[in-house]
């Protein structure tokens, strides 16, 4: 049996799942105290700890040691996506709602400093320099935000806030590669064969595959781009 067939397939023995459960629930609470850090006002710690957990369960399922990652790195990633994946999907203020309800509380602020009533909005309106339909407007689209700033925890470049998405083009190429990979796979390189894996059927990104196998970025890309290129090649000699 090759490393990537055993990495797919699920771990049956209860022992060993409850071992790595119980030995890595650690590090779960590590890591979601990490993430609670950065979101303390927006979510709870035992909720980002119970969704943590559950992927862990189900990443000690999935894992088989094939030599090539430790199972405390793929348990790592798998919690802190998963965690990632919850805080994109509740995280629904915009970037402009932050900042006009910023300026709002910077208005109000200077309002009271100037010895004026800030309940008022004509007041704040005019510190503003924008009507008093615009200033109500601008409330409502922030009444329900949260006391936290988004921009104090969202960053475009932030690897916590990262798209895991695959591009239109990656997508196609995995549609073409599904079945000749069940074939052509155990001819790769076993190293080649698990970045695929990962990639594609694990769905981890290239900067997340680089901290399960120890490796650089540029590492996991060269044995990705080499991986594809020797599966076009098989590809166009079935095509023959």
């Amino acid at each position: 049996m090759s490393g990537v067939r055993a990495y797919a397939e699920q771990a049956t023995d209860p022992r060993l799942i409850a071992e790595r459960v119980r030995s890595h629930t650690p590090l779960v609470r590590k890591v979601a105290w990490q993430i609670h850090g950065r979101v303390r006002d927006l979510f709870e710690i035992e909720d980002l700890i119970q969704i943590g957990m559950v992927m862990l369960v189900e990443a000690a399922q999935r894992f088989q040691d094939t030599g090539q990652a430790s199972f405390s790195a793929y348990a790592a990633v798998r919690v802190r996506g998963a965690l990632t994946d919850h805080l994109r999907k509740n995280l629904t203020l915009t970037r402009l709602g932050v900042q006009q309800r910023d300026q709002i509380v910077a208005a109000e602020k200077a309002v009271k400093a100037a010895g004026l009533d800030p309940s008022k909005p004509d007041v704040v309106a005019a510190q503003l320099g924008i009507t008093v339909a615009e200033l109500h407007s601008w409330r409502q689209k922030v009444s329900a935000a949260p006391n936290k700033s988004l921009d104090e925890i969202y960053d475009d470049h932030s690897v916590w806030f990262a798209d895991e998405g695959h591009t239109p083009e990656s997508a196609i190429v995995a549609d073409e590669l599904r079945d000749i990979l069940k074939k052509n796979l155990k001819r790769l390189k076993e190293r080649e064969a698990l970045v695929l894996q990962l990639y594609f059927v694990e769905e981890l990104n290239l900067e997340e595959i680089a901290e399960v196998l120890d490796v650089t970025v540029g590492r996991v890309s060269q044995l990705k781009k080499a991986a594809l290129a020797q599966l076009r090649v098989w590809m166009q000699e079935e095509d023959a």
